[in-house]
């Protein structure tokens, strides 16, 4: 009984220190990995492109007219006859576009995104959380 004791008492003083090091040591691994679906990008990687990107607001035009990224132009499905002629206009093909809309659970930019893959836009991205990901930057 005594040695079974002492090894939960060894472990016991193993396991405080290791648990230490697991919760603050500088280059310790994450403790959950960032999932990223098809063709999302989060806004880190987004701002490390730099001038590469063009910006794509997928939200209401009351929503783009409160505030929007600065340079994005507004495109979405509802008035996409009339907005995407301006968005080519706009676009030039070196830059990687970032569609966005209000949250992560919004599909619009999904949907904005497929649309603009259809009409031979091949360097599109839905960005990983939207505009609210854009507003915790701030």
């Amino acid at each position: 009984m005594t040695a079974v004791r002492q090894a939960l008492l060894i472990l016991l003083a193993a396991l405080i220190p290791a648990s230490l090091t697991a919760a603050f040591h500088p280059r310790r691994p994450p403790w959950f990995q960032e999932t990223l679906a098809p063709g999302e990008e989060t806004l880190p990687t987004v701002l490390a492109w730099g001038q590469n990107v063009f910006w794509v607001d997928a939200r209401s035009a009351d929503e783009y007219m409160e505030e929007h990224v600065p340079g994005a132009i507004r495109l979405n499905l509802e008035d996409w006859e009339q907005l995407f002629p301006k968005f080519l206009d706009s676009w030039s093909p070196g830059k990687k576009v970032v569609v966005y809309c209000s949250a992560a659970t919004c599909e619009l930019s999904r949907e904005v995104a497929e649309r603009l893959r259809q009409n031979g836009i091949s360097s599109v991205f839905v960005l990983k959380g939207g505009w609210e990901a854009w507003k915790v930057k701030k």
